[in-house]
């Protein structure tokens, strides 16, 4: 990569923005706790603006490419399964459920839902401390990506973790002072800078490739391994699918695809019921000024995500075309390989390094200051000063703390996890994305749903379902760490998941029969502020003896038409780019129609109903 003057300033520009644009916002953030971690005044599309851009991480992005290149078409079972159907629901009907219960954070929905009693404070501190372990192995994968372009770029080992911390503790000045306000702002701003730049990289790469060399290219493996371009189009699921030369990459274990695509798919289903994730997700939703807007800002982000399939087809055809024994061994490296190959003329290499470094700084951003408020409004301020008003200004300092030391201990453990050589056959970043998905959200996502599904549920089982998942969830992990012949390291990774999804399903229940019931009253008054699908006859009756005022039901069969039609549409706008960049021009206009004939559809059976409460 060689970097100009007009370059350099390009870049210098473009960080400079987003750090000024935080310390602008920092007096208005720093007036409350709610100002500084919700905002006030959000527009609902530069909310859904800054949803897109944090899912458009170099992190995912740069996974994202690599499974593409592995699994073919057949990654698709793979990389949506989890938020891709998210926002169809959330837009459907649960974004909806989120604002209603206008808390502030993720955590603190747990109080609305289960009251004030010791049950529901529990349930509040461990969905606190669960979303923390995410939130800092998220922070964590962020520095491993940093530190994996640093190596790609010729640095040393200790030269990529010096850019790695300084990376980090640039973003993590601007995060400080900007609060919510300052995150939505700059990321509004980044996404138009990212859509710009995903179409570049989607435009240069094509043109370096024609149909005769793509399709050679996608042409690899031998014998039973033998990949083909129609094979590695094709959507059929298998129980082992062909994966060419990647056998001998970070990337063999998706051999095992029906055991892994089959339980992942378990898992994203009810964690699409649940509703936004307890991260960043709520904490757009409960930002949103009404219902209406909460279910627009859900459809928009969601829309939004396209501009991210254009450059992971890009960076994938690219690379398996120009850099084949590279990516072979390394499929992550086909993002950097493009960096250093020199076709970008200076100015556009420039604006695409800042684009790619506002695509790191959104997801960080939001990251780090979703996690901060759940840790200062859900653990430090119920466990150690319940009687500090909303407007004291030692929340907000103890925010800027919070931050500070999270943007440490993400530095620390990436550093820690990168020295750790023994990843068995994997990358760290394949190791690490993995335990997210498959371990950690695995804890939550029942006791998630269950919440808004199930009356008799209380705060305690919540609690249970969470922690005793979490055991199970941490050896998945620690196998990864252990010698393959070790008995962690002989266990399949899909068993863990089931393990942990079925000790927490089970706990969550047990949990919640062996102990008393939330207060009738409180249950009422939550159905009927939210009016949530479910088994909630109880509530229902109890909310109409007390003569409460109903929010406007939802349609449970429309909401789920909705769903379906949704998931045709998402899944058709987020191919098309892939079978228009791959030359397959005919299945690109195909997508394209039929993601048309969705749209028309949501446009009567959801937007014209849409409540406005």
């Amino acid at each position: 990569m060689h970097f100009k003057f007009v370059d350099y300033a390009i870049v210098a520009f473009c960080f400079l923005t987003a750090v000024v644009s935080g310390f602008l916002f920092s007096r208005k953030s720093a007036g409350s706790l709610k100002a500084y971690f919700l905002g006030s005044e959000n527009k609902w599309w530069m909310l859904a603006a800054s949803g897109a851009s944090t899912n458009f991480s170099i992190n995912g992005t740069v996974w994202n490419i690599a499974i593409l290149m592995v699994l073919g078409m057949k990654s698709f079972f793979v990389t949506l399964v989890w938020w891709m159907p998210q926002a169809v629901f959330l837009m459907a009907y649960s974004g909806i459920w989120i604002r209603r219960c206008g808390t502030m954070t993720a955590a603190e929905i747990n109080k609305a839902r289960f009251g004030s009693g010791a049950g529901a404070r529990c349930s509040r501190t461990t969905f606190a401390f669960m979303i923390t372990l995410f939130s800092v192995a998220s922070l964590c994968l962020s520095y491993i990506v940093i530190h994996k372009f640093g190596m790609v770029f010729g640095c040393t080992s200790r030269g990529a973790h010096t850019l790695a911390m300084s990376v980090v503790a640039m973003t993590s000045a601007y995060v400080l002072f900007g609060g919510f306000k300052g995150v939505i702002f700059s990321e509004f701003l980044q996404t138009v800078l990212l859509f710009s730049v995903a179409f570049i990289i989607g435009c240069v790469c094509f043109g370096q490739y024609d149909s005769a060399s793509l399709h050679s290219a996608l042409t690899h493996g031998s014998g039973a391994e033998l990949v083909t371009p129609g094979y590695w189009m094709s959507l059929l699921p298998e129980a082992a699918p062909k994966i060419g030369m990647f056998t001998s990459s970070g990337y063999a274990g998706w051999s095992d695809f029906s055991g892994m695509v089959l339980a992942g798919s378990i898992v994203g289903l009810i964690g699409c019921a649940g509703g936004a994730g307890g991260r960043y997700g709520e904490q757009r939703f409960l930002a949103a000024r009404n219902t209406r807007e909460a279910s627009m800002l859900a459809a928009f982000w969601q829309f939004l995500g396209l501009p991210r399939w254009v450059m992971t087809a890009g960076l994938c055809f690219f690379a398996l075309v120009l850099y084949r024994t590279q990516i072979s061994h390394d499929p992550e490296a086909a993002m950097p390989l493009f960096l250093r190959s020199g076709l970008l003329r200076p100015g556009l290499l420039g604006l695409v390094v800042a684009g790619l470094s506002a695509s790191f700084m959104t997801s960080f951003c939001s990251e780090i200051n979703a996690c901060a408020s759940i840790i200062v409004q859900d653990l430090y301020r119920p466990l150690f000063r319940p009687k500090l008003p909303d407007d004291s200004r030692e929340l907000v300092k103890m925010g800027y703390v919070v931050t500070l030391g999270l943007a440490v201990l993400a530095i620390g453990l990436g550093c820690w996890i990168l020295e750790a050589k023994d990843y068995g056959s994997s990358s760290a970043l394949n190791v690490v994305w993995g335990w997210m998905l498959g371990g950690l959200l695995t804890c939550l996502v029942v006791p998630l749903a269950l919440r808004w599904y199930w009356g008799r549920m209380n705060g305690w089982g919540f609690s249970a379902g969470c922690l005793a998942g979490l055991v199970p969830s941490l050896l998945m992990l620690a196998s990864a760490f252990v010698g393959k012949d070790s008995l962690l390291g002989r266990f399949p990774v899909n068993g863990y998941i089931y393990i942990t999804l079925a000790v927490s399903t089970v706990a969550c229940i047990v949990g919640s029969l062996v102990t008393p019931p939330i207060e009738s009253e409180w249950s009422a008054q939550f159905y009927a502020k939210v009016r949530p699908f479910g088994l909630w006859s109880k509530a229902r009756a109890n909310a109409l003896v007390l003569g409460l005022t109903m929010a406007p039901a939802l349609s449970a069969p429309l909401a789920a038409l909705n769903v379906v039609v949704g998931l045709v549409a998402s899944f058709s706008l987020f191919m098309a780019p892939i079978y228009f960049l791959g030359r397959w021009f005919a299945d690109g206009t195909a997508c394209t129609l039929i993601f048309c004939a969705c749209a028309t559809v949501l446009y009567f059976t959801w937007y014209r109903k849409l409540p406005n409460d």
